[in-house]
């Protein structure tokens, strides 16, 4: 297990680098108040709504959209031109495909050589979208003052009642961690898990979309957020939390959960804060080979690091 990280230090892992802006040129820009990290692979139609939604928020602070293109090449899911076109939104590219965390990493780094650190850094799937005008300015307003380090808003998928946050409102034991990593470790094995995972969230459509009588939704502390769209606080980062998680893709959840309860710091449940998820195009692929690599890897990574 990682020793506990001092307040004024960052939290590095495996490799990780600080996240700060050179001082000359921050001082010369004017801050954020929301920067949004898309992270695209292969949705430009996803991508392209979800960035137009952006735009339409009638946040009163300013607000930046970093689309990062995990597609391998133009034309095969790139991120469309016209995406870029607005003078708040830039669209960054490696040439290879990061990961979720990955990409979202290189993006606020090389955001930050020329940016002060914004307010609150969000972090989002393409297959998201925001269903009013007032969620951005709701998120940075409802705890003013007094912001946890991470917020994760209620996350609505279509066709059915199921808000994906919390996440996890508790952390999972060193042996469920364990368990996973059983799992996954095998492709068969994996492959049953997902179909019977797939099964129990796909019973769940069609329910109404109202939330039931009786089961009043209020702020809570909770363990982990969804990973769909995390909204962090710059005092996560301010305190050593970075984006840097060990694994390709998957656990980005438990890593954002372990590095805030380390630093002593609060993930929030904001029901007030309503985000649309269509999920079934991120679910596209759960039974290849190449995610069931990645489910092990991100599986071996969190047990071996943080339990």
């Amino acid at each position: 297990m990682l020793p506990l990280v001092q307040a004024e230090r960052p939290l590095l892992i495996e490799g990780s680098t600080e996240l700060t802006a050179r001082p000359e040129q921050a001082s010369a820009t004017a801050q954020d108040a929301v920067l949004l990290i898309c992270v695209n692979y292969r949705k430009p139609a996803e991508t392209q709504r979800f960035v137009a939604s952006v735009l339409e928020q009638s946040l009163s602070s300013p607000l930046h959209v970093v689309v990062v293109d995990n597609s391998p090449a133009a034309g095969n899911g790139a991120v469309p031109d016209s995406v870029s076109a607005d003078p708040h939104v830039t669209a960054f590219a490696s040439g290879k495909n990061l990961g979720y965390f990955g990409g979202a990493a290189a993006a606020l780094a090389d955001y930050l050589l020329a940016n002060p650190l914004p307010e609150w850094v969000i972090v989002s799937n393409p297959d998201v979208y925001l269903p009013d005008s007032k969620v951005l300015q709701r998120l940075v307003e409802i705890h003013k003052g007094e912001e946890p380090a991470v917020i994760a808003p209620s996350i609505n998928t279509l066709n059915s009642a199921v808000d994906q946050n919390p996440y996890m409102r508790a952390r999972p034991s060193p042996y469920r961690m364990r368990l996973n990593s059983w799992i996954f470790s095998a492709y068969p094995v994996d492959m049953v898990y997902q179909s019977i995972s797939w099964m129990k969230h796909r019973a769940l459509d069609g329910l109404t979309k109202e939330r039931p009588a009786g089961t009043p939704a209020f702020p809570e502390k909770i363990y982990a957020p969804h990973g769909s769209f995390i909204a962090l606080h710059r005092s996560y980062f301010e305190r050593g939390g970075t984006l840097e998680h060990g694994a390709f893709l998957f656990g980005e959840e438990i890593f954002v959960a372990e590095t805030a309860r380390r630093l002593g710091m609060t993930v929030l449940y904001e029901p007030a804060v309503v985000i649309q998820h269509t999920e079934r195009s991120a679910a596209r692929g759960l039974w290849n080979r190449d995610t069931s690599r990645y489910r092990r890897q991100a599986s071996r990574y969190l047990a071996r690091t943080f339990f």
